[in-house]
């Protein structure tokens, strides 16, 4: 045999074969990173929202009972009442807007962040506890389970805040 120079064919291909299985490698775990990367966005935004709202509650405590005990994005907000200079509003009126204020802004800005978020308010005496969930977006399905728990694909947390 003569002295060969280059590479043969079948060395390219294993060549070939091994960078392509190592670029496979660095898309997955780039996938996987971006997912978490969002899963982190979202619990980010939830939890400024959650401090939105418990900061909300602790300025008019009237909004607790109008807040009710299940909030998701289809819930319907009460009826914002317009008042002027000579009428002062009521404080179930000031909560009213409030709600609507807080629940809108979420709604316009963060819907796009979050899959089928749900509150879920509980009055403990002296406390609050406010239940967040929301689903993963991974999970195309919707998840099956209470409602403002995580579990088989919602994320979610609780925060629980005194007055005194």
């Amino acid at each position: 045999m003569r002295l060969q120079h280059g590479f043969s064919l079948v060395e390219v291909l294993i060549t070939l074969l091994v960078l392509k299985v190592g670029l496979l490698g660095i898309l997955a775990a780039q996938t996987v990173a971006l997912r978490q990367v969002q899963d982190a966005t979202q619990r980010t935004q939830a939890v400024a929202l959650s401090y939105a709202l418990l900061s909300e509650l602790r300025a008019n405590q009237s909004l607790r009972t109008t807040v009710g005990q299940r909030v998701t994005q289809y819930t319907e907000l009460p009826a914002v009442t317009v008042c002027s200079p000579p009428a002062t509003c009521s404080a179930e009126q000031l909560a009213d807007a409030q709600l609507h204020h807080l629940f809108s802004s979420f709604q316009s800005q963060h819907v796009s962040r979050f899959y089928e978020p749900e509150f879920c308010l509980q009055s403990l005496g002296a406390a609050v506890r406010l239940d967040i969930s929301w689903q993963q977006r991974a999970y195309s399905a919707e998840a099956s389970g209470q409602p403002c728990t995580g579990g088989n694909g919602r994320s979610g947390f609780t925060v629980q805040s005194r007055w005194r």
